[in-house]
């Protein structure tokens, strides 16, 4: 016992001085995730928890959490109005929130982010009873395709490279968030350029193609997230000569899509 407490207040200590990387205050007990790691945290007498973590260097994430058990005086009780409530910062920025961690209900799962690598993110779980001991996991995912956006890709300087027959993914995180792709030609001919929207719920996603940094090639194209792969643009370059590809929002946040060239 004593090993664990010794271990409980170093952890606690080590992250006391993340939290303010997150955007949030320090409470009364803090920790570090890494990506693709589980770990069960339990939380007591109205405290807050804030875990840490660090964004991927390639691909998205999103965060799972399950409220396991609720004790109170050391017995196991379910009741339908204790819960916790999980809330996401990054940069100071409520980016997610969630009251709905009851007992018995399962994993609760955030959409999927894509931050500049190397971002720190917080999620604080909140109890609302003082009486309750709550038992809880959490798990931090990296949804890691091979080829993947590069944040921050948001203007046409900053796009990320695209090649031939290679599929990217990408996620546009809210009204704020624009992806930019850039594709150099390696011969002279004529190159097709598809996008699908794979979002899991109805969803909506523009594609605009570019002839420059600064002009656009006619219209943006619309695609629904039952539509499967469309056809943005069929586009004649000479070699060399580059195409920027620009993915905005449509309906939803954290709208996933794909893209690729042939």
């Amino acid at each position: 016992m004593k090993g664990l407490k010794k271990f409980l207040l170093t952890t606690a200590t080590v992250f006391a001085a993340f939290t303010i990387a997150g955007g949030v205050k320090a409470q009364a007990a803090n920790y570090e995730l890494g990506l693709n790691e589980e770990k069960s945290f339990s939380l007591s007498n109205n405290e807050e928890d804030t875990i840490l973590f660090t964004t991927p260097e390639t691909g998205s994430f999103h965060v799972e959490v399950v409220l396991t058990d609720t004790l109170r005086d050391g017995e196991s009780v379910s009741y339908g109005n204790v819960f916790l409530t999980s809330t996401m910062v990054n940069d100071y920025k409520t980016i997610w929130s969630n009251s709905s961690l009851i007992k018995g209900k399962g994993w609760i799962v955030s959409p999927e982010y894509c931050f500049a690598p190397g971002s720190r993110v917080s999620i604080s779980l909140k109890p609302n009873f003082s009486d309750i001991t709550y038992n809880y996991n959490v798990k931090i995912v990296n949804d890691a395709d091979k080829f993947y956006e590069k944040e921050t890709n948001n203007t046409p300087k900053k796009a990320t490279s695209i090649k031939v027959k290679k599929i990217y993914s990408g996620v546009i995180n809210d009204g704020d968030d624009v992806d930019w792709f850039v594709f150099k030609a390696p011969k002279t001919k004529k190159y097709k350029f598809y996008a699908v929207n794979t979002e899991k719920v109805h969803g909506w996603t523009s594609f605009t193609g570019f002839k420059s940094k600064t002009k656009a090639d006619g219209n943006y194209t619309g695609i629904y997230s039952e539509s499967g792969w469309k056809k943005i643009k069929t586009v004649s370059l000479k070699k060399g000569q580059k195409y920027y590809i620009k993915v905005a929002r449509g309906y939803n946040n954290n709208a996933t899509y794909k893209i690729r060239v042939k």
